[in-house]
């Protein structure tokens, strides 16, 4: 399940007050303040090292593929987060991104905060065409990936893809498990005639661990008894992978390419049985299944990861909510890169402050940014120049420029629901680069479609 940074209730009442206070038609756009002497410092150097992104043509040629493939240097892992959330240009930068650091580093695929056994579905599909996109997006689980952007993405992936030998293919990934039942259920698909009724029986018998006491949480309520039921299913998970392996050196050709989708979701099981006996935290667990995937992919795979709001960041916003990010910077140091990605004006989809007759909140519709607040990094990055672009935040100047750029300032931070009136509500401090090694800007953005 998707975690979300959302406002905590007493903060959702106000907004609903604020939007019902604010009925009367918009003020004036406002006189554009000047900025201090601190920040036009600061300005000054984003103008000066900002690389233009060509948002929208993931083919075109561009100094940012060398700057991004500069940036990602012999990083590992490079995660990017949506800050601001619902946008129409935010998946064309990742594909930007991703197309670019494809051809000039390396990187073998992109992995969604979303159910990882779903989202190896939308991998095949990338890889072979096999499936339905829009149903597969649908099984994600989210009106987020439901988009025509995010078919663009994966529609562009298959594309790329095709006529490509798989070590030069790049890949559609999730980094979360909140269940294995989609893995169990593809394993237990075999039919009868390649694997046989007895592996068939044994499969729908063993593999009932994994789903049977999932609710349990991996030992964290009833750790002594849980820890014995799961080192079981492990042994079982294990197993499982071994008999397909042997499977599908027994069958020819073109049964060993139906086998192997299958070995690939047994893998899949037998890494969610061996990482929830480890008692891991929500971002510990995120950071293994991300390093798991990069390891299926090659001993030096890299892998961009796409993170809701600030997940990809180094970052705690309080002692409950870790992100995955904070996970994978200790445990890969500078085999970990963090880019944040923010905006400037424009609209996006979200859901309104305001509440709909059950108490949730209201449904997602088109929303407009409230300008960016003074002493804001937006305030800032608004002012460059360019459209659309990447600055690198990694060697800071040492100087008034970089103390202000450096922070902690506010940065909005928009997970699903937002109020103009209430824009205060939506800020979080970032620092440059202890939370972010990167910024990606688009300065006018519009809603998701």
């Amino acid at each position: 399940m998707r975690t979300s940074v959302r406002p905590p209730a007493l903060t959702l009442g106000a907004i609903a007050i604020a939007a019902a206070c604010h009925s009367a038609p918009p003020p004036p756009p406002p006189v554009i303040a000047p900025l201090s002497d601190s920040a036009s410092a600061a300005l000054q150097w984003v103008q000066a090292n900002a690389v233009p992104i060509a948002v929208g043509d993931s083919s075109a040629p561009g100094a940012d593929a060398a700057r991004l493939a500069a940036l990602a240097g012999d990083a590992r892992i490079i995660g990017i987060s949506e800050l601001t959330e619902g946008t129409h240009q935010f998946p064309s930068v990742v594909q930007r991104a991703l197309f670019a650091l494809a051809d000039a580093d390396g990187i073998r695929g992109v992995a969604v905060q979303v159910p990882m056994a779903e989202a190896m579905e939308v991998d095949r599909f990338v890889r072979t065409g096999n499936g339905d996109p829009k149903r597969l997006l649908h099984a994600l689980g989210s009106w987020r990936w439901e988009t025509p952007e995010m078919l663009a993405l994966v529609e562009s992936l298959r594309d790329r893809n095709r006529g490509r030998s798989a070590e030069r293919q790049i890949g559609f990934y999730g980094f979360e498990i909140p269940t294995a039942a989609h893995a169990v259920a593809v394993v237990n698909s075999l039919p009868d005639s390649i694997a046989g009724a007895p592996l068939k029986a044994w499969f729908r018998r063993e593999y009932g661990c994994v789903l049977s006491d999932e609710a349990a949480r991996f030992g964290r309520e009833g750790r002594a008894s849980d820890s014995a039921f799961w080192r079981r299913c492990g042994t079982v998970a294990t197993a499982a992978v071994d008999s397909i392996v042997a499977l599908r050196a027994r069958v020819g050709a073109v049964r060993s390419a139906q086998i192997a989708f299958v070995e690939e979701m047994a893998r899949l099981v037998q890494h969610h049985v061996m990482t929830g006996l480890q008692y891991l935290t929500r971002q510990d667990a995120n950071a293994e299944h991300v390093l798991y995937l990069a390891n299926s992919l090659g001993p030096d795979a890299k892998l961009l990861v796409w993170g809701g709001d600030v997940e990809m960041g180094r970052l705690a916003l309080d002692s409950a909510t870790v992100q995955t990010g904070l996970s994978l910077g200790k445990k890969l140091g500078e085999k970990y890169r963090a880019i944040a990605f923010l905006v400037g004006d424009g609209t996006l989809r979200a859901r309104p402050g305001a509440f709909g007759r059950n108490g949730q909140p209201t449904d997602p519709t088109t929303v407009t940014l409230a300008p960016p607040r003074p002493g804001t990094f937006e305030e800032v990055f608004s002012r460059v120049s360019l459209g659309a672009y990447f600055v690198d935040m990694r060697s800071l100047p040492a100087d008034v420029a970089g103390a202000w750029l450096r922070g902690p300032r506010p940065a909005r931070l928009i997970s699903e629901v937002y109020a103009a009136p209430a824009a205060q509500l939506f800020q979080t401090p970032l620092e440059f680069p202890k939370f972010f090694d990167a910024v990606a800007f688009v300065r006018h953005v519009t809603a998701v479609r």
